[in-house]
């Protein structure tokens, strides 16, 4: 029987055996003479015969010459796979053999070990012993040179197309993940602008009280300077106010520091937003049947989270810079009662109130 379902171990077997020969005996790059084009076939050597064992995961090839005691002199040449796809490799290995035919039968000696088997009807069948102890039969089948390059091309050919397979298959995960990445990013940045935003308002909201403090205390001073009061007693009372004034600044800065996490988190929502855009379009071209998954968002959940991203950012902008206008007036009307507190009491210049802080913009940029 010329055909029998193989496994892999006999085959890793197989391949082992000619490492071992390649150890025992001497191997060559065989680079001898011009080399001829690969169209064409390998010539046959007059009273040369070769046997052809072949799996998905490699090839074994025996190819020898006897004299008429039966001795055989000769060369196994092997390929076997190694490594995992897409990264799977084909490797070659050339090695001398000898042994005998008697009759039927036929004694191998390979490398460090010799096989047994017998010869019928073009084949060759040799009793090799599997890594478990067992012992099995391995057919060959009578082939050329050419048979051999034409399974040598098959393998590299299936390998070569695993590979291209496997490394495509990786290519589609791994950007199914980054799409899903990016989907969690937009969420994660809407959270974090909306924390933002709600320290803003806790900001301008204590600016508020603290110009409410600011006009108290000046409305006093100015009813100290119209009722005699000391003019010690008036300026001092002016200077409280200017402090009560720098206090309002103290809130700006504040309100700047707010505003620096928020444009930092508008900055990585309208990346996080391109950046899915960018990944789903990738995704798509190489997986046109793209729907999504459990923890993957489909391509209109995708395109809905763009959009509500660009509208969300536009809203909470306009929301900063209505905070940063009301900010910016009650630093101005802080200074104004400061102002007008010195001047009562003829106190001196009155201090002068920081720069407003500038508008943001939907991609987290301050205007100036």
């Amino acid at each position: 029987m010329e055909t029998m379902n193989h496994g892999r171990r006999s085959h890793l077997l197989l391949a082992a055996i000619a490492v071992l020969a390649l150890g025992g005996c001497s191997s060559s790059p065989h680079v001898l003479g011009e080399r001829s084009s690969s169209s064409k076939a390998p010539v046959n050597v007059p009273g040369t015969v070769g046997y052809l064992y072949s799996s998905s995961s490699g090839i074994n090839f025996f190819q020898w010459q006897t004299d008429a005691s039966g001795a055989i002199q000769g060369t196994q040449m092997s390929a076997s796979t190694s490594g995992d796809a897409p990264s799977e490799q084909v490797s070659t290995n050339r090695s001398d053999i000898s042994g005998q035919i008697n009759g039927s039968s036929v004694t191998l000696d390979i490398g460090f070990h010799t096989d047994q088997g017998v010869l019928s009807s073009g084949t060759l069948t040799l009793n090799v012993v599997q890594q478990d102890g067992n012992i099995q039969p391995i057919v060959y089948r009578r082939a050329s040179d050419a048979d051999y390059n034409a399974a040598l091309a098959k393998l590299n050919s299936a390998v070569q197309q695993t590979n291209s397979q496997q490394s495509q298959a990786d290519n589609r995960a791994a950007t199914e993940q980054q799409v899903a990445k990016d989907y969690q990013a937009i969420g994660s940045d809407e959270t974090n602008v909306k924390s933002d935003l709600s320290s803003l308002k806790d900001t301008v909201s204590s600016t508020a009280t603290d110009v409410g403090t600011v006009h108290s205390d000046e409305r006093n001073v100015l009813s100290e300077s119209g009722n005699g009061t000391d003019n010690g007693t008036v300026c001092g009372d002016a200077a409280s106010v200017s402090g009560d004034a720098s206090s309002v600044s103290g809130d700006a800065s504040s309100l700047s520091g707010d505003l620096a996490s928020f444009t930092s988190d508008l900055t990585s929502l309208d990346s996080d937003a391109r950046s899915l855009s960018t990944d789903l379009a990738a995704l798509l071209s190489i997986e046109p049947g793209y729907t999504g998954g459990r923890n993957e968002p489909s391509p209109s959940t995708a395109r809905e989270a763009v959009s509500g991203a660009g509208s969300a950012a536009s809203a909470d902008v306009q929301s900063a810079n209505g905070d940063i206008d009301e900010e910016n007036s009650y630093v101005s009307t802080a200074y104004g009662y400061a102002a007008d507190a010195e001047k009562a009491g003829n106190c001196g210049e009155s201090p002068s109130p920081q720069s407003p802080s500038s508008h943001v913009s939907a991609s987290g940029s301050q205007q100036s």
